[in-house]
């Protein structure tokens, strides 16, 4: 699970820091990722983690990846807190070793692959080192090769029906969905998705990231300790990011949010312990009231159109 905790806190340190705030001013050229036009439905699975000594199902959403030429399946994690698609290297150099017409001599050669029945081609896609483990062919564990980001859905209509775990891309809102669902405007810069919210009364934004299922709102301590039931025991958990120790604090509330004319219970609303104060204040001020991940909108179809920003959530 290194690389599914290493991208939630990569973005906890990027709320804490205040570097997400630059990130939202960066612009990036077209998506690389291309497919066949049309509707294209694409499955995704659950991968569990163990949070605050517990164990959580839906820790991060696994999309399957087919190689041409390689037999065995892999996954990619779908990552909305990623603006561009990855690939980690030392994955990559194990399976050039074994199937050598599976993947590009450059990360800036064509490469494609197949989720679902859909076949992705990227242009130039880009290598990070995320750890020094190749892959056991002999495992039957699953075996993630990268990150699947924004790209993937921008410029597009992004439908992730969490009940039936499918993620569907379209140029359309679908028909069955358009007419039994109300669109309202997002905030979609950077690569980065912010869907306004009401939280204690206030209207606030809130980063949305597909990396992120363990926390179902992550915000500043003062709106935490607002929020949590009175002598509700804190669940603590530490992780070591970047050299540095972070702390994260859990409790349970009794509040809701309201987003997209919904009303949704959050039951644990976390802060960050180690958070630089004048950065969260400095976010505060821009109404950025924290993030949130999968959990929330587990019940719900979730539709994302990043070419018009505008969302809507279905029951």
């Amino acid at each position: 699970m290194q690389t599914i905790r290493q991208a939630i806190l990569i973005l906890i340190l990027a709320i804490t820091s205040g570097s997400i705030i630059s990130a939202l001013a960066q612009s990036f050229p077209a998506s690389q990722l291309t497919f066949p036009p049309g509707t294209h439905e694409i499955p995704f699975l659950w991968q569990g983690d163990t949070v605050h000594a517990k164990w959580e199902p839906h820790a991060a959403m696994l999309i399957p990846v087919k190689l041409k030429g390689c037999p065995k399946q892999f996954y990619m994690q779908f990552d909305l807190g990623a603006p561009t698609t990855i690939l980690y290297l030392h994955k990559m150099n194990a399976i050039r070793e074994k199937y050598p017409q599976a993947v590009p001599d450059s990360p800036h050669t064509s490469f494609s692959f197949t989720t679902g029945n859909t076949p992705v081609n990227a242009h130039s896609i880009s290598l990070m080192q995320s750890d020094n483990s190749g892959i056991d062919w002999t495992a039957k564990n699953k075996v993630i090769i990268g990150t699947i980001g924004t790209d993937l859905i921008d410029g597009r209509i992004a439908v992730i029906d969490y009940p039936r775990q499918r993620l569907t891309l379209a140029t359309e809102v679908p028909q069955k969905i358009a007419r039994n669902i109300r669109m309202e405007s997002f905030v979609y810069m950077g690569r980065k998705v912010l869907l306004p919210t009401t939280i204690l009364g206030q209207h606030k934004l809130l980063f949305f990231d597909t990396g992120s299922s363990m926390y179902t709102l992550l915000t500043d301590r003062a709106t935490c300790e607002q929020m949590a039931i009175p002598g509700t025991p804190v669940m603590q958990s530490k992780s070591w990011s970047w050299n540095k120790w972070l702390t994260t604090n859990s409790m349970a509330t009794g509040d809701s949010i309201a987003i997209a004319s919904l009303k949704i219970a959050i039951r644990t609303v976390t802060y960050i312990e180690d958070a630089d104060p004048a950065q969260a204040a400095h976010m505060k001020r821009m109404g950025i009231g924290g993030m949130t991940g999968n959990k929330l909108f587990l019940p719900y179809k979730l539709v994302l159109d990043t070419k018009n920003k505008m969302f809507g959530i279905m029951r």
